[in-house]
């Protein structure tokens, strides 16, 4: 049996997405019901999951009641379904699949059995209104992020294998999820890893508050995010942008040291070699320098964002070849 596979990485601001065979892409991790009317202005198709239809994306985040399924159990929800389904057709699913996907850290442990009901031999109908494809989770390999992302870090040689050990920090929309292992065997260190609710909304929610301050009214969540790294309408005014966010971004590179240094404490030293991944290490690029001794992993910006999600690729190339073999014993 020949399984399509698929990495997803079902973020709280952005879904990312690498298939065999086709380049990563990502969308925001917002949908909405399709509207029912159609005025002949506009381009936006609706994406139907099973049977239901829905406007996701980057298209969904500005309308009145967009859903954005932030909580740490996901997976399991039923608002994740349209976001999971709409990464599926979008990235030509079709027939079996091994999907490989995860929660954050903090959260792995008492989610994985719920995601792992829900999603694992599931079959759902993706399509566009014209085509539908049925897809089946044949096999669910399920990671924690950053540990898909060190597992991508060290299959393409950005991590050593060497004495000492090795950090992943992952900055996302709401989480920072560090993980700690020792490098020469890749065993991660559970004692040293952790998740806090530190991620680019708390740069966003300081910059929703200055501005409030300054207009009178506060921005909502999408557009304070959004103002972290450009300019953005509010109240008739201009806000936000490099120039208006910097300071706000400082102060998230300061609480991200600060939970580093208290977390790690004295085996700090060890570390011979880390990397930042996410949407938030982007933003706070050269911010992290010397978060933590030894070499920072060098990656391009789509690495960085896509880590996580080739990472949960790799796992389930691994499923998908385990269940090759096994079905192979059994012919």
């Amino acid at each position: 049996m020949a399984l399509v596979v698929i990495g997803i990485d079902l973020g709280y601001g952005r879904v990312k997405v690498a298939a065999r065979e086709r380049r990563p892409f990502d969308l925001a991790a917002a949908w909405a019901p399709a509207p029912q009317a159609d005025w002949g202005l506009g381009r936006t198709r609706p994406v139907f999951v099973d049977g239901r239809a829905y406007v996701i994306g980057d298209a969904a985040e500005a309308r009145p009641g967009a859903r954005r399924p932030f909580g740490t159990g996901l997976l399991a929800s039923a608002d994740a379904l349209p976001l999971l389904g709409a990464a599926l057709w979008l990235a030509g699913a079709d027939g079996d699949v091994a999907l490989g996907t995860g929660t954050p850290l903090g959260a792995f442990m008492r989610e994985r059995e719920a995601a792992r009901e829900a999603l694992e031999g599931r079959a759902i109908a993706v399509g566009d209104g014209r085509r539908e494809r049925r897809v089946v989770i044949r096999r669910l390999a399920l990671q924690p992020e950053g540990v898909a992302a060190a597992a991508w870090l060290a299959a393409s040689g950005r991590l050593p294998r060497a004495p000492g050990y090795g950090a992943v920090l992952d900055v996302g929309t709401r989480t920072l999820d560090v993980l700690a292992l020792e490098l020469s065997r890749l065993e991660p260190l559970p004692e040293l890893s952790f998740t806090e609710d530190l991620g680019l909304a708390s740069a966003a929610e300081a910059l929703a508050g200055r501005i409030e301050a300054e207009l009178g009214s506060r921005l909502p969540p999408d557009l304070a995010l959004r103002a972290l790294r450009e300019p953005v309408t509010w109240n008739g005014r201009q806000v936000g942008g490099p120039d208006g966010a910097n300071w706000a971004l400082d102060g998230l590179a300061e609480l991200i040291r600060d939970a580093v240094a208290r977390r790690l404490g004295g085996e700090a030293g060890r570390v011979r070699a880390w990397a930042a991944v996410g949407g938030g290490s982007i933003a706070l690029g050269q911010r992290l320098d010397g978060i933590l001794p030894g070499e920072r992993a060098r990656m391009t910006e789509r690495e960085a964002i896509f880590a996580n999600a080739m990472g949960f690729a790799l796992a389930a190339e691994r499923a998908a070849t385990r269940l090759a073999a096994r079905s192979g014993r059994g012919a």
